[in-house]
């Protein structure tokens, strides 16, 4: 029989003695990790029972095991991004004798620890082992929600490796800055180097057009610090990272797209059509322009008066059809709304925002005659084109503001996604949104605080608020821009 209680003054010798015991097992394998009287020391365990936080675990009225759990974090533990959270406990100094160390054993300690943690009113466990302990590395990877990453303690030569788990589904989920995968290359031949000017960007090559930001696209998917997927946080939280979209796809990809050359003339099917001939979602897309170079412009729709009969015989002779479409001129602020069937192009010299349907299908109908290093003309897909084009559609155009006085204000609210620019003077409070997880791109050089911890966002970074987020706010002066996925009924 396992029991768990709290030490008292008369049982301290004999914890004393535990830890002694411990510590030379794990010398004589090799394990430096703990010295007696050094780390852990006798002071700090009369400390730890004083303050009701030191425990022992018996088994059949044996001794077997002790650990510390408290509120207390190590101030290393700030460097860290933990992922779950407002209120963390700590588990410290856990011992167990070595003829009781089994994985049964082991498992019972730590349900017990995440129980107790969550009677004392905490959220979430936070703990570290050495990286040279493979079995409480075992132990930790197999009963802990995630690997966090590695640390560093003053006076030890080893890393340590940090673990956390929530301890309800209650448990705030904290803001995650995310990493993207690019397109680059052969892939994206108009490409440039606008991300590593404008924003620091360790880009792959000087043809890279497309920074997918927050993307659950297969193989090109972004990643967390510690580099978990997309996929991977969604299969593991579900509804506490995507709200009422768990058990879902993913419905939105949000990318910075850098034109170094105009991009091909394209349109993008519905997702009745997508669905049915390519089994996935269409594709409804919005750009914000956050630079343009002089004179930089966009195709957009087409002219007015076009006939579809006329595109789709430009298209069949393969006459350049730029003719047909309307161009309008694109500065910084400019918003673009591009429903699916409406034709478009981003024009050359432009650096822009880009939210839209999770979907990596395009349609190219005209490529102004480019060829590759082979002379290779990149494919058209005409008749694809000429399915979905709607000749009608004009989109939609709205502004970003240049400033504000810590207000969000709307830029586009359509059946596929939400689009708002958060214009901060000092504080800016972002509510919870507990049905869905958002998408935040600074802007600017600006803070993300939350209670009890803070990121810190340069221009460009992207950071996903989970459904599950606590209150926020962003600190400074700048701008972010947010968007959402709609509210599913």
């Amino acid at each position: 029989m396992i029991e768990f209680a709290k030490v008292k003054a008369a049982q301290f010798q004999e914890i004393c003695a535990l830890y002694q015991a411990v510590i030379s097992d794990m010398n004589q394998n090799g394990l430096r990790q703990w010295e007696w009287n050094v780390y852990p020391t006798r002071d700090q365990l009369e400390k730890d029972m004083k303050d009701g936080k030191l425990y022992r675990v018996d088994e059949d009225d044996h001794l077997v095991g002790a650990f510390v759990l408290s509120g207390d974090l190590s101030p290393e533990y700030s460097g860290m991004e933990w992922q779950y959270g407002l209120h963390p406990s700590t588990l410290h100094r856990f011992a167990m004798m070595p003829e009781v160390f089994g994985t049964e054993m082991a498992r019972r300690v730590l349900a017990f620890v995440k129980e107790e943690a969550l009677r004392q009113g905490f959220d979430s466990l936070r703990m570290d082992v050495s990286c040279e302990d493979k079995r409480m590395l075992r132990l930790f990877d197999q009963c802990m929600t995630r690997e966090v990453g590695r640390i560093h303690f003053e006076n030890f030569a080893m890393d340590y490796v940090c673990f956390e788990s929530p301890l309800s589904d209650e448990c705030p989920m904290l803001p995650i800055r995310m990493f993207p995968a690019y397109r680059h290359g052969e892939m994206t031949p108009w490409g440039g180097e606008q991300l590593r000017e404008e924003y620091g960007r360790n880009i792959p090559d000087d043809r890279t057009g497309e920074a997918l930001e927050i993307s659950a696209i297969p193989k090109l998917e972004s990643v967390t610090s510690h580099g978990e997927t997309l996929t991977e946080l969604i299969k593991r939280d579900g509804a506490r990272l995507v709200g009422d979209y768990a058990g879902k796809e993913f419905p939105l990809l949000l990318k910075l797209l850098a034109a170094r050359q105009s991009l091909s003339v394209q349109v993008h099917p519905d997702d009745t059509y997508a669905r049915a001939n390519e089994g996935k979602f269409g594709k409804t897309e919005a750009w914000v322009i956050l630079k343009a170079d002089e004179g930089a412009s966009i195709l957009y729709g087409m002219k007015e008066g076009v006939t579809l009969d006329e595109l789709r015989e430009g298209l069949e002779s393969g006459a350049d059809i730029e003719p047909l479409i309307a161009r309008v001129p694109a500065k910084p602020g400019d918003v673009f709304f591009m429903p699916a069937g409406m034709v478009h192009a981003i024009g050359a010299g432009i650096l822009l925002y880009e939210i839209q349907q999770s979907s990596d299908v395009t349609y190219r109908l005209w490529d102004f005659n480019r060829t590759n290093a082979a002379g290779e003309k990149r494919p058209l897909h005409i008749r694809q084109s000429l399915d979905v084009i709607d000749p009608d559609l004009k989109g939609e155009r709205a502004t970003m503001p240049a400033s504000g006085n810590n207000e969000i204000v709307n830029l586009l609210d359509v059946p596929a996604f939400r689009l708002d620019c958060v214009c901060v003077n000092g504080e800016c409070e972002l509510k919870p949104e507990p049905h869905a997880f958002r998408m935040l791109t600074a802007l600017s050089s600006l803070l993300l605080n939350w209670d009890g911890d803070t990121i810190a966002l340069k221009a460009g970074d992207t950071v996903l608020l989970p459904a599950a987020c606590p209150a926020i706010s962003l600190v400074g002066v700048g701008r972010a821009l947010i968007s959402t996925p709609p509210t599913r009924g």
